[in-house]
């Protein structure tokens, strides 16, 4: 969860400063920090990256069920939880008529079961994955050099459109 949290606080980070960054600010960027930059932000470096963190999350997984034993199906639904009573009066007419009626808030529930494992599968899993993993390693490191020798002879104005 918290590897999560930290993800989201790194994309709304770089989201921020990605929306101020100006052709000026490039402008004074050497070379290097306008490649970095600009490949951090690659679209098929990101997606390579994005693909290997999925493969790292179903090892951790794997790994995880393996050191219980079963993996933990969760179930969830949003159920409605009394919070209190509330009075409604309407007036009619020189009367005023009050009703009482119950007020409720939503919340998730979830349960919670243990599920067998088939060891075996899910080492064979964390070997293919590791394997996967280690592949877009090198096609991450192969695409991001690529955009870089090209982003780095750029001038400001090129790589800016590019970013």
């Amino acid at each position: 969860m918290e590897a999560k949290v930290m993800r989201i606080a790194i994309l709304l980070a770089a989201i921020t400063l990605a929306g101020c960054t100006t052709v000026d600010d490039f402008r004074k960027m050497s070379a290097q920090d306008r490649a970095t930059r600009v490949c951090d932000r690659d679209p098929t470096v990101r997606s390579l990256r994005a693909s290997r963190q999925s493969y790292l999350a179903g090892i951790q997984s794997a790994q995880e069920a393996l050191g219980r034993g079963y993996r933990i199906h969760r179930q969830c639904q949003m159920v409605d939880v009394p919070t209190g009573k509330q009075s409604i009066c309407e007036k009619r007419g020189e009367q005023t008529i009050c009703k009482e009626a119950s007020t409720t808030r939503k919340e998730e529930r979830c349960k919670e079961t243990p599920v067998a494992i088939q060891a075996d599968n899910e080492r064979r899993n964390v070997a293919e994955w590791s394997a996967a993993v280690a592949g877009l390693d090198t096609q991450i490191r192969g695409s991001y050099d690529l955009c870089y020798d090209r982003v780095f002879h750029m001038t400001p104005e090129q790589a800016f459109k590019l970013y």
